[in-house]
């Protein structure tokens, strides 16, 4: 059947625009993020100062062990570290050659004098000697018999001499094993008295003014922080340590159960002051070119709110900011949002 010709023109006409004109854009679907949300809420946050220390012994709690004559080492019966008790047995020596020599030469020298004094009392008697003679050996008799008695004083002349600790206390060093000589005034061994140990710390000058005699610290092993003991601090230097450029704070360390050696390295954690404020997870607050920010759920939107980060400690994060405390905050899902952007909670969401 024929179309008027009216009609033909606008069919004719619908065609070419349908060919030159695009088609209209499909709908798009709405963009959203799946988040978690928590709660805003204040709370309280420790400034805390973390520095590293090594346990040490003061020097006027320490006690070496010399001697006055030269000594062989025999045998030992500690090692460093280990806590001993008074009149343990700590090592075993035998004077050496000429220690031997010393002492048996003053014996001789003593039998010698007792001779002489002899003699000469006896040629007093018969007019042929001099009181004068006769005080002069009874003199080096005495001399005799006292260089003796320090030689027995000092352990010479014995077969063996045992070394026992003075009193309860641990061993901090171990300076000869068995075979070496000690030279005279050489150390054997170096002890501390137990309960005495402390903590040297370095910490910056700018956070030293506020640390004051008395104050907690926790300390911990820094490879095991599961081990961790308290102390209190002693004393804060007045001037910087040229080796580390930072201020000595010194740790008291009162006895406790499983108190760690001398010489092992630990934290020192020491509070600086108290914050309170706004206090969310640290993964909540994001950063870009424009500063630290984080995101509210305002029904269901994505709201950006600019803040202001006033401390970290741990996991947790101290702000302040324009936050709006009836709205929760975006804890987790908040990497991929935008200002604006439609939420989808995820079940953990409160």
């Amino acid at each position: 059947m024929m179309l008027p010709a009216r009609t033909r023109r606008l069919l004719l006409l619908a065609c070419l625009l349908s060919a030159v004109l695009p088609a209209a854009p499909a709908a798009e679907p709405a963009v959203s993020a799946l988040v978690q949300t928590a709660p805003l809420q204040r709370g309280e946050l420790l400034h805390t100062l973390r520095a590293y220390a090594v346990v040490q012994v003061p020097a006027s709690q320490t006690q070496t062990l010399t001697f006055q004559h030269a000594m062989q080492v025999q045998t030992v019966a500690v090692h460093a570290g280990q806590a001993v008790r008074k009149g343990q047995l700590l090592a075993t020596l035998r004077s050496d050659a000429s220690s031997a020599l010393a002492y048996n030469q003053a014996q001789t020298a003593v039998s010698f004098a007792q001779s002489e004094l002899g003699r000469m009392t006896t040629l007093k008697a018969q007019q042929l000697a001099t009181q004068a003679q006769v005080d002069a050996a009874r003199k080096a008799l005495a001399d005799a018999q006292a260089q003796l008695r320090s030689l027995q004083q000092q352990g010479a002349g014995q077969a063996l001499t045992t070394v026992s600790s003075p009193e309860d206390g641990v061993v901090l060093a171990v300076s000869a094993a068995p075979g070496d000589l000690l030279a005279i005034g050489s150390p054997l061994l170096q002890l501390g008295r137990r309960g005495s140990l402390q903590a040297l710390a370095g910490v910056p000058p700018e956070d030293a003014q506020r640390l004051q005699p008395g104050q907690p610290v926790r300390l911990s092993a820094v490879f095991d922080p599961g081990q961790h003991w308290q102390g209190t601090i002693r004393s804060v230097g007045a001037a910087i340590n040229p080796k580390t450029q930072r201020l000595d704070v010194l740790i008291a360390l009162p006895a406790q159960p499983g108190l760690p050696v001398a010489g092992t390295s630990v934290q020192a954690d020491m509070v600086l002051g108290r914050w309170r404020g706004w206090v969310v997870p640290r993964d909540a607050v994001l950063q870009d070119e424009r500063g630290a920010y984080l995101y509210q759920d305002d029904q269901g939107k994505a709201r950006r709110v600019p803040v202001q980060i006033a401390l970290e400690s741990g996991l947790q994060t101290g702000i302040t900011g324009a936050l709006d405390p009836k709205l929760p905050l975006v804890v987790a899902g908040n990497y991929e949002l935008r200002d604006g952007m439609a939420l989808r909670l995820a079940g953990g969401s409160r």
